[in-house]
């Protein structure tokens, strides 16, 4: 994010206090989650094969990848609990598939597994062991190659779960959701077979990551159906004495539901981290006064902004904040999977409500300078006048898409400013600047929709035309490898991304990026700028 990029205070939760690894313990057991779910994804695919079809296994499948996506330490009881429903469930799919296969004369199928159906769930320590089992026998019979496309997979998977729930918080009957979920279940049953060619791998991550971009692009479409199209806007950065609850991660269906319960209750409601985009909506600003503003430097800071927060906190489904330091009883959650000393929450906002009015809240406000964010979508035709008057004159177009909370990061992106060349055309979503005729701005905010719109409106100026497009991404998130892989296919030439935080992306799965999907690093600016210019 960019909105506190006057601050020279950089602070990295993620760094500072180590808790961007995973645990030993975590680990195993994440791959004994790994292995029940791959094995309810084969019979749920068999049994898709006769014509059946499972809202449990749907459901069980997109909660157990939202467990996988947290690297905090499991509950022993919840642990149990997930694996006691998944494994009932691979129990009766797999008696039904058998019966069906009889009916119809057929030689079922079966698949080598470590899990033993008929033992009980009830030793965690055991379960670590199975785990650890597991990691090495997978350890020794693939390949660095195939381990690391299968961990690119991850990634498209777990933003396949995300823009799925998403979109059924929006509707429920959208058909792209179901062609997701059939592209997620592909994807998890590669896990089954250590013989899969890497080409059939390859093909699968292109495709799902584009059936990936049409789910996003929908959501974005029935969110300004039901919040209104998307505005430029001041936000408020300060706070004032009152009661308060901060809302983190990005699903804004959620946060709509907590304003909605807490609209008469004198309590006022802050934004966290990916969470601003709410106030870019007209019906967020328009209806709902107790929607004060924005609080905190972001996702990589959250332990700080958290802890000096003196009201409630919630956490909405699949956010990345790290909070097994803050055990407060003042966080809550509505995600499926509940981390310790979170409190979860459904419909019911009664908890959390009552946590913040017996919390200090602010005793004092804080005046901070206001912030310009959002876009006009209609206005990108006007800014792209420039490029359709010289089009001949232009051989690159870049676009940027800087994250100015990182200083390092701000100075980086205003060297490829000041140094673009005359023949090239640079789109600037971030920070303000004093725009050249061949450099224009959108002050935005880190947002594939955004680029998206962009690209959209660019493929009508550059038809036919020798012109190539590179793409900086400084947006590391559960979909940042979904949207780069999509937009490679899309042709964009070169793509660089910045460092991300390790909680997000690992130096090993940069490397892997780089490898099959020629992503590059983004390093020293001039040099990055010659790779595109020359």
């Amino acid at each position: 994010m960019f909105y506190n990029y006057y601050e020279d205070y950089q602070y990295d939760s993620c760094i500072s206090k180590g808790i961007c690894s995973i645990g030993p313990r975590t680990s195993s057991l994440q791959e004994v989650l790994i292995m029940y779910l791959k094995l309810l994804t084969f019979y749920t695919i068999e049994l898709q094969s006769f014509g059946g079809h499972n809202k449990d296994a749907k459901k069980i499948i997109l909660d157990t990848i939202s467990m996988l996506m947290q690297n905090l330490e499991y509950q022993n009881e919840q642990f149990e609990k997930l694996l006691i429903n998944i494994k009932t469930l691979i129990i009766n799919s797999k008696k039904t598939y058998i019966k069906l296969c009889k009916d119809k004369n057929i030689e079922p199928k079966y698949i080598k597994t470590n899990i033993k159906l008929d033992s009980k769930i009830n030793n965690i320590n055991a379960l670590i062991k199975q785990g650890e089992k597991e990691f090495g026998e997978r350890n020794e019979c693939l390949s660095q190659e195939r381990k690391s496309l299968l961990e690119i997979m991850g990634f498209i998977i777990k933003s396949l779960c995300i823009n799925i729930v998403e979109l059924e918080s929006y509707s429920k009957d959208e058909e792209i959701a179901n062609k997701a979920f059939e592209k997620l279940l592909i994807l998890l049953n590669f896990l089954n077979y250590t013989d899969t060619k890497l080409e059939d791998i390859l093909d699968a991550i292109k495709l799902s990551s584009k059936v990936d971009h049409e789910i996003f692009i929908k959501i974005q479409e029935l969110k300004q159906q039901r919040y209104g199209d998307i505005e430029e806007t001041e936000i408020s950065q300060s706070t004032r004495p009152n009661k308060a609850i901060l809302v983190a991660g990005c699903n804004i269906r959620e946060l709509e539901d907590l304003l909605e319960n807490t609209k008469d209750k004198n309590i006022d409601v802050y934004t966290h981290g990916e969470m601003i985009q709410a106030h870019f909506y007209p019906k967020f600003t328009n209806q709902y006064s107790n929607l004060i503003g924005h609080f905190g430097m972001g996702i990589e800071n959250c332990l700080l902004d958290f802890a000096n927060f003196p009201g409630a906190i919630l956490i909405t489904k699949f956010a990345t904040e790290n909070i097994e330091y803050l055990y407060r009883g003042r966080l809550f959650t509505t995600d499926y999977f509940v981390p310790k000393g979170a409190i979860k929450i459904n419909n019911d906002y009664s908890e959390i409500i009552k946590s913040a009015l017996n919390a200090k809240g602010f005793k004092t406000g804080k005046n901070k300078p206001k912030i310009k964010a959002g876009y006009s979508a209609n206005k990108i035709e006007t800014k792209l006048e420039y490029l359709n008057n010289n089009i001949d004159n232009i051989k690159h177009i870049i676009i940027l898409s800087p994250d100015n909370l990182n200083q390092k990061n701000r100075i980086y992106y205003e060297n490829i400013i000041k140094n673009i060349p005359d023949d090239t055309f640079l789109i600037n979503l971030g920070f303000s600047i004093n725009e050249k005729p061949n450099i224009v701005s959108f002050n935005s905010i880190n947002d594939f929709y955004l680029v998206y719109l962009i690209l959209n409106e660019i493929e009508k100026h550059i038809q036919d035309k020798d012109i190539d497009l590179s793409l900086f991404i400084s947006k590391c998130d559960k979909h940042t490898i979904s949207n780069i892989i999509n937009l490679k296919t899309m042709g964009i030439k070169n793509i660089y991304l910045s460092k991300c935080t390790p909680i997000m992306l690992n130096p090993t799965l940069v490397n892997v990026l780089n490898e099959y999907y020629d992503i590059k690093t983004a390093t020293d600016p001039i040099d990055n700028l010659k790779q595109i210019t020359n």
